[in-house]
């Protein structure tokens, strides 16, 4: 897909959270896998499945010198954003400035609680009913930026750290792509990929149109209006069509229901006889 975001993944490690980023990828490509540990074994996995790596020691060079290398590789592989995937580095105030609402990172708490390490103990020293993972934007504040996603998991009665940590990890795994995924698309990347997932679309390639059977479902107008058709709760006169506006924070579960009874609304009869969508 040319509409595609290049994605740098930083790792210190295995990089068990690379590897799902990596094939869960939908609306980004993996331009490069970093490492500030030439012997990090994520790195022989990314090159293994035939992905650019990177890796420079810090050791004898600085922190200066060294983010400025890994400036110029990002750059050099077109990144337009950086996920952290068990990056144990902390990057300096004057990185994440140039990187500014361009760098995401997955943290094992719930935030805002319990920023830092040993977030799994830490939840059941306090007797917490459920710990989880986030995904954040990196910014100057060690795991302060805005969340962009959460998932839960409850803490199961003698659970000890690394029990909870493994079924953190899990829902990390599945949380981390998805929310990337998004961060990345353009309104009009998630409207398009959610209208084709419904069956027998097809796109007017070039008038940002969705149809099924050959009529109109969902139209995308500007930067970042789309047009459905009207549904009885629609309240804006006669028209059959009804506008949405995806600027801000949107309720995408919403949009994503709206889009599938605009498909409802036009598909015809043996599609939905046949069970729809």
């Amino acid at each position: 897909m040319s509409n595609e975001q290049a994605v740098a993944i930083l790792i210190s490690g295995r990089g068990s959270n690379m590897i799902s980023l990596i094939e869960q990828a939908r609306g980004y490509r993996v331009a490069l896998v970093a490492s500030d540990k030439p012997e990090a074994a994520g790195l022989v996995w990314a090159a293994a499945h035939g992905l650019a790596t990177w890796s420079l020691s810090p050791k004898g060079i600085g922190k200066v010198a060294y983010e400025a290398r890994l400036d110029a590789a990002l750059h050099a592989a077109g990144v337009g954003t950086i996920a952290l995937a068990g990056y144990m580095r902390l990057l300096s105030d004057d990185f994440v400035a140039r990187w500014r609402g361009r760098i995401v990172n997955i943290h094992p708490s719930l935030l805002p609680l319990y920023k830092g390490l040993d977030t799994h103990a830490r939840a059941i020293a306090a007797g917490d009913a459920e710990a989880g993972c986030s995904v954040h934007v990196v910014t100057e504040e060690l795991d302060g930026g805005k969340v962009l996603g959460q998932s839960r998991v409850p803490i199961l009665p003698n659970d000890d750290a690394d029990e909870l940590a493994a079924r953190v990890l899990a829902a990390e795994h599945a949380l981390y792509p998805r929310i990337l995924s998004e961060f990345v698309m353009t309104p009009f990347d998630r409207v398009r990929d959610v209208a084709l997932t419904l069956p027998e679309t097809e796109e007017l390639i070039g008038k940002s149109v969705f149809t099924v059977a050959g009529e109109a479902f969902v139209k995308f107008d500007g930067d970042a209006t789309m047009t459905v058709r009207r549904v009885e709760d629609d309240v804006d006169g006669s028209t059959n069509w009804t506008s949405i506006d995806l600027t801000g924070d949107i309720d995408w579960v919403s949009v994503e229901d709206r889009i599938a009874r605009s498909w409802e609304l036009t598909a015809p009869a043996h599609l939905l006889e046949a069970g729809g969508r």
